[in-house]
């Protein structure tokens, strides 16, 4: 990063933790327009909208955006970086059109399937574990758990130390018993 840049971010991050949002939006819109490319700031300006400021429509334009360009871009980390803004657990968009976000998940998981292909195993367990999550949102909880299991299998696989593969493992493995004892629940439920 020039100067500049590293200016830049200096005012978002200060108008943030001043809790100026109006001077935070501001510079996050100058940070997206003058650095394009970063996924940070796209992510950042998402998060800031829609857990700070809880400004929805905002927001949800933000995520079109950001679902565009990680599709534009065809790229694993922004690809990586949409589906887990529109379907991790952490995130509670339950007042978005559910449609749309299922469309947009059903894209992404389009284009991650495609360059998942190509990529190492570390980069296919984290395609497989950002898909599940698409899939257990819409209710496809089989498919879920068996991505979340081909992910583990993968990381188990990969020649990682301990200190970095364990974190992994645990992450996913509690994603795992989250998603068994909810299809567990449906079944009884039936």
């Amino acid at each position: 990063m020039d100067a500049a840049e590293q200016s830049l971010i200096g005012r978002i991050w200060a108008a943030i933790e001043a809790k100026d949002w109006k001077t935070a939006l501001s510079a996050l819109d100058d940070g997206v327009s003058v650095i394009p490319d970063s996924l940070y700031l796209f992510e950042l300006y998402a998060d800031t909208l829609l857990d700070e400021l809880q400004d929805m429509e905002a927001g949800w334009l933000m995520l079109r955006k950001f679902v565009r360009l990680a599709i534009e871009k065809d790229s694993k980390d922004w690809l990586l970086g949409a589906m887990y803004q529109l379907f991790d657990s952490s995130h509670d968009y339950s007042r978005f059109p559910f449609g749309e976000r299922l469309s947009m998940g059903k894209e992404l998981s389009q284009h991650i399937l495609a360059l998942c292909q190509r990529e190492d195993a570390h980069s296919r367990a984290a395609y497989y574990d950002a898909m599940a999550h698409f899939f257990h949102e819409i209710g496809n909880n089989d498919v879920a758990v068996e991505l979340v299991e081909m992910a583990v299998t993968l990381v188990k696989g990969l020649p990682l130390q301990d200190e970095v593969k364990q974190p992994l493992l645990a992450q996913l493995l509690k994603t795992l018993a989250e998603y068994k004892c909810h299809e567990a629940l449906r079944r009884a439920l039936l």
